[in-house]
This record gives C-alpha cells, structure tokens and sequence, in this order.
C-alpha cells in the first residue's frame, strides 16, 4: 500500500490548525462562558449488555447454559465489590441518572467532564465474544448517555484498551475501527478535529474557548502490550512518535495562544506499561511544556492513586526508573506498597516555608499522573469533581503570551522530536541520525532542554487545581436493590480534608503529600493541620522494626486507592 506523500499531509493538518486558531478567535465573545470552577473526571464505565442478575459471579455475572455454580449470585446493580464482573447495565443507567439529578445542587455545577475510556465491556467470557460492531455500538449507547446527562457543556474522552478489536492491539490510523468509533463519538467529537482523529483516534477540544483546551491522547500507540507498532523509535511515521509529534505542535500552539490544558488518556505513564522511549519523549515534553499543562488524568488501573514522572538530561537517572521494579496489577495492593517505598521515598523534600523559586527549582522536572478510580464494580463505583482557580480567567487575553519562552530553532541535543522535524521530510524511513550530525557541526556546544515558567500546575495562578472532592457507591448496601430502589453517591474524601490536607493540586503539594504518605517527610513539609492530628502523629513515635512499617497516613491512602472496599488494607498484619 502506498502511503500518501507526508509533505502533503503535513500541510493540510497545519492549515487546518491554524483554520481552528481562526475559528476560536471569531467565536463570539458576547455571551461570556458562566464559569462554575469545577469539572468531573470519570472512567472505566465497561457497561455490560450480557450482565444478568442471579448468574453466577464465576462466569462473570453471565447466564450460560449449564450454571452448576455455588458461588455467589450476580444482583441487580452489582454483586458487590471483589468480582471480576463488569457494570450491568443498571448500574450505569442508575449512575448517569444521579449525575443528570445532582450535577447542579449537589456537585455544585460543572463546566465540562473528561472521561478517560474503556467503554465496552471485557473480552473475557469465550461464551460471549466480542465483536468490532459490538464495541462500537457500545460506545455510541455511552456516548449518547453522557450527551443526554451532559447535555450543555463539553464531554472528552479518550480511547481505551477495550475500546477497540481485539483488545490492546491497535494499527496506526486510518482503520476500519477508528472509522468506527468517529462515528460513534460524533456528537462530542469536535468538527475541525476529525481530520486528526482519523490518523489516530486522538484530538483536541477547547473546552473554554481560547484559554482552557484538553488534549485527548491514544495511549493505545505507547503501550508496551500494544503489537502492532513498535514504539517511538526515530521514525517520524511510526504511530507513537507521529503521536507524540502531534502533541508537540499542539503544546507549541496552545503556548503561542497563551492557553492552558489537560492532558488526559487511558493507560497511565508508567515504565511498565509504556515503551521507554515513549515514556521518555513524553516526560520530556511535560518537562518542556510545564508551562501549559496542568494536570494529566487517566484511567485503566480502577485505583485512585497518583505516580510521579521525572525529567533527567540524557543518560541521568530518575526517580521513576524505580517503577521497573513494580508490576502492575489493578487489583494488588503490593503495587502501591512499592509504589510508595520505591518512588515516593525517594523525592526531594519540599519544606513549605521556602520560597518560590528553591521548591520549583526542586520540582521543576517532575510531573503528576494522577489515576481516577473507575465505575466498574470490581470496587465501589467512584468518580471525582476537581475544583479550580477560575479568578483572573477572565483577564487572560486569547493569544497573549503567558509565558515566554525562547523558541530556538535549534534543537536540544536529546529531542528526538525536534530533531525529526530537521531531517528529511520524503524520506519514509528517515531518522535523525543526519539531523544529528548536522546539529552536531552547526553548533558544538551541546544544547539542554529549556522548560516555561512554571505554570498552573506548579504555582497557584489561573486554573490551578485546588482540591478534589472523591465521590462512591457502596454497593453493598444496594444488594438487594431494584429498579424502584434510589441509589445514592456520597463523598468518600475531600483533598483538602483530614488527612492529606492539601492546601491546592500542584506538584510540590503532591511532592509533599507522596513523602508524608512514605513517611521521609519533616515538620518543614507538614501542613500544620497534620501535626494536631493526634492520628498522624502517632507515626512520629518510635516503633519496632517491622518488615514494613505503614503509618496511619499511608494506611489511609492504600484503603482510599482502593474506594474503601478493602478493610485488610488498614491491618498491620496485611503489610508483613
């Protein structure tokens, strides 16, 4: 098959970029948007149209011919936590339905939702396989929900590993299941971004024109369990580096715009989960682009937690290549153990009362990737409604920079992406081993990485997120539920509540949360509440020696991870 010339290609997504800066500047500005300064992220909804209660939770709550099964009975919304069986179809009916009645008096009102994947059920059940169309129709009945619940403000999603045939393989665009799920997604789906999506089921949507944008990435292309391409490497048409190519031009322009945005995406960055040199290009532009982008959100693993991704120049080490030594596994509370002793342990301390600069100048190369628990009943349901800084949004000019930010058009020694853009655009399998040299010979002083000002994700400033509230369904006391039965969500945590008091969602206040939680954190970087805690405080008293000591904090945290469906978590014994 020939491949169109790329030259071409490159032309017309760059002509249609600038048709959309043109299109969000003529948009009117009479009618100002009526900011409410809180959004909600949801994920992992894997509805199930084969569900059926009083099946067994042995063959995943579906009825098969010969049930000869004494495990326990699928019920009507769930069989309660700990099943490997996905939602029924009430449950998601039942959660939308609570979300259309209370988005406005008990949530406070939203301004637009991210929704990070995985819209179709598992393929775990050879009695009822899935099928491409099966997939599709199951986002569009998904889709179609989220609209009539949301029916006013933006909806974003972003492709999952089991959204697509078969499940964690998918081919570089255009393709038969992209196509599928354009025209499942079309009533969210921004017009002037289908061009884009096309080539790789990703895009961007200005969720509040000219100033706050999501960027919706297909973390499907720099997945490790992902086959079908082969990672980043330097080759400027592979599906992962063409990605990470495209969310470069595309950070570039927002900075240019004096935007902001969110990233969100389904399979989180972890080195375990992702290709190195994926993961690494990505860091990187986080790093280069610290100055746009907020906050990144996703899905995938149905525990609430948060991992750190650490910026080094070529050939450092980082804090997260200790993520090798941690296996993912949504379902073991061994992966946040690790998590916290092998990555959280070993950030730098953040003491609250220094000054600006010496804690961004200690957090500058690190960002967060904060990980949403899911509906999916595996635990209880949970969704979250971030709140954020909307004073002062109304000042920021649309194109007036922010930032600013010298835009050489050299490329640092080891930007893989920039150094694509110099090599030769005809040449299909050209990489930048040319580029290379010709940098190396124009300018011997090797080059570093120079990264923005530090933007809302480091210091309180417009859009900065403040605090999150955590939302549940206990399904155990909804057993015995019907459709006449009214369910009802209720906070689980606030994250500015005890414990963690955090004071706003920048990195420094996670930096300081992760230490706090490993325990390394000292009286410097304690929030003052935490130290009338009597419950934290009982940490600061000397113990044995246990193989592992979790404090109360930390106990807190694994039982929050996992939407307080496990007690064992807050037992001593569980951790030795």
């Amino acid at each position: 098959m020939v491949r169109p010339f790329f030259n071409q290609a490159c032309f017309f997504a760059f002509f249609v970029s600038l048709w959309n800066v043109w299109v969000a500047e003529c948009a009117t500005t009479e009618s100002k948007p009526n900011l409410r300064g809180r959004f909600l992220h949801i994920t992992d909804f894997h509805p199930d149209k084969y569900y059926s209660a009083g099946s067994s939770t042995s063959n995943y709550c579906h009825n098969h011919d010969e049930d000869l099964s004494t495990q326990k009975k699928a019920r009507y919304l769930s069989p309660g936590p700990g099943y490997a069986c996905d939602s029924s179809l009430a449950l998601v009916n039942e959660t939308l339905s609570w979300l259309s009645k209370h988005k406005d008096d008990v949530l406070g009102g939203l301004d637009f939702v991210l929704w990070t994947g995985d819209n179709s059920r598992h393929d775990n059940d050879n009695h009822f396989p899935r099928t491409r169309k099966e997939i599709a129709e199951a986002n569009r009945d998904l889709v179609n929900w989220m609209v009539e619940t949301f029916p006013d403000i933006p909806v974003v999603v972003s492709i999952g590993n089991n959204d697509i045939y078969p499940h964690n393989i998918m081919t570089a665009g255009p393709s038969l299941m992209i196509e599928d799920l354009e025209q499942a997604w079309e009533p969210i789906l921004p017009e002037f971004e289908r061009h884009i999506f096309q080539r790789g089921a990703y895009y961007v949507n200005e969720v509040i024109p000219n100033k706050l944008a999501v960027l919706s990435i297909n973390t499907l292309y720099l997945s490790s369990k992902n086959a079908a391409v082969d990672g980043c490497p330097n080759k400027k048409h592979e599906a992962g580096t063409l990605h990470l190519r495209w969310l470069r031009v595309q950070l570039k322009l927002l900075r240019e715009r004096g935007m902001k945005a969110y990233i969100i995406g389904h399979i989180p960055p972890t080195r375990d989960q992702w290709y190195d040199r994926c993961y690494s290009m990505f860091s990187r532009l986080m790093y280069q682009y610290r100055d746009v982008v907020i906050s990144q959100l996703y899905g995938h693993m149905n525990v609430d937690h948060f991992a750190f991704m650490q910026y080094k120049h070529k050939h450092d080490v980082d804090v997260a290549q200790n993520e090798r030594t941690i296996s993912i596994r949504s379902a073991q509370p061994n992966y946040l153990v690790n998590l916290i002793s092998n990555q959280y342990e070993a950030l730098p301390a953040v003491p609250l009362n220094e000054n600006d600069s010496v804690i961004d100048d200690k957090v500058k190369s690190y960002s967060v990737a904060v990980v949403g628990a899911s509906i999916i009943p595996e635990m209880f349901p949970s969704f979250r409604v971030y709140e954020y800084n909307v004073t002062g949004t109304e000042s920021l000019q649309s194109a007036e920079r922010m930032t600013e930010v010298e835009d050489d058009e050299d490329c640092a020694e080891e930007d893989e992406l920039c150094l694509l853009e110099l090599s030769e655009d005809g040449d299909e399998n050209g990489d930048i081993v040319d580029a290379m040299k010709k940098k190396k010979k124009k300018n011997k002083k090797k080059k570093r990485a120079v990264p923005g000002s530090p933007g809302p994700a480091y210091q309180p400033q417009p859009f900065t997120p403040t605090g999150f509230t955590q939302y549940f369904l206990n399904t155990t006391e909804y057993i015995d539920a019907d459709e006449s039965t009214p369910i009802e969500f209720t906070v689980l945590y606030d994250s500015r509540s005890e414990p963690y008091y955090m004071k706003d969602l920048t990195v420094p206040e996670y930096v300081r949360l992760a230490r706090r939680i490993a325990g390394k954190a000292s009286k410097d970087e304690e929030p003052v509440a935490s130290l009338q805690d009597p419950e934290i405080s009982k940490k600061k008293k000397k113990k044995k020696k246990k193989k592992r000591d979790m404090n109360a904090l930390a106990k807190t945290y694994v039982w929050r991870a996992y939407v307080g469906s496990r007690a064992d978590v807050l037992d001593d014994d569980f951790y030795n």
